[in-house]
């Protein structure tokens, strides 16, 4: 289990009663959360987003928070969960406490499979922090029954959510392979990023039994980015064909997710 190192910690668990295609704005000391969903595609695929709009000073967690914090945690009832996307982060906190995560409003980006109109609960767990951390529990109403038509400036805000998302490789971005040292303790990450860009930022991402922390500085080897990667855990059993290792790198503005290679 993931650690959190907080000041003090309050739960806070809130209702969102059901509208029409946006759940009302579910609201904590330190952010609000709701629900956007589009109505279901001809192939039955509900685009749809989770807003967090995080108060000035306030900040929320990556997927992987580096070894101390919250992951996210997004469940899903009256449709089937496909994907989950989350901008490129940033490291945060100091140097005895740093975290992996936001630190300004946030959207990820869900696709969901719903085959028939109703309602769509998303019931959401994460974390938000400033000289404290609070856990915040909610769960998200919206019902499309009736709806066949999208809300312009909902289908702007969810596509503004997903241009956020990483690119994958090219634009000068180029996963190249991972490698686990002898004792399992870090991975070591090589890749291409565009040479005229700030020096990169990596981060890693496995399936939730997998835990990194925050990468070390990055170097240049010839035309090649060289990362070594803080392995907090690694499970005995996994299948990376079946839920690869995901590389994200930002280089100034510029990111890029992909799944790494592991020699």
């Amino acid at each position: 289990m993931k650690r959190l190192q907080t000041a003090a910690i309050a739960l806070i668990f809130l209702h969102s009663p059901a509208a029409a295609a946006t759940s009302q704005w579910v609201e904590t000391p330190g952010g609000d959360v709701r629900l956007v969903a589009l109505p279901a595609g001809a192939d039955g695929v509900v685009r749809a987003m989770i807003d967090i709009r995080l108060h000035d000073g306030w900040k929320t967690y990556w997927r992987d928070p580096g070894g101390s914090g919250i992951p996210p945690s997004i469940a899903i009832s009256g449709a089937e969960l496909k994907s989950i996307g989350f901008p490129a982060p940033k490291r945060l906190g100091d140097q005895e406490n740093h975290y992996i995560g936001y630190d300004r409003p946030v959207r990820f980006p869900l696709k969901l499979d719903k085959a028939a109109g109703g309602a769509i609960t998303a019931t959401v767990f994460l974390g938000v922090c400033k000289d404290i951390c609070i856990p915040v529990q909610a769960e998200l109403t919206v019902d499309s029954i009736g709806e066949s038509f999208a809300n312009p400036l909902e289908e702007t805000a969810i596509a503004d959510a997903e241009a956020t998302l990483p690119g994958g490789s090219g634009d000068g971005f180029k996963p190249l392979s991972g490698r686990f040292a002898a004792d399992d303790k870090s991975l070591t990450v090589r890749f291409e990023a565009p040479a005229d860009g700030e020096l990169p930022d990596v981060f890693l991402s496995g399936s939730s039994t997998f835990e990194f922390g925050a990468a070390g500085p990055v170097r240049r080897d010839g035309n090649v980015f060289v990362a070594e990667v803080p392995v907090l855990h690694k499970p005995k059993v996994f299948d990376l064909a079946k839920d690869p290792i995901r590389l994200t790198v930002r280089s100034g503005e510029k990111t890029m997710e992909s799944p790494l290679a592991i020699e």
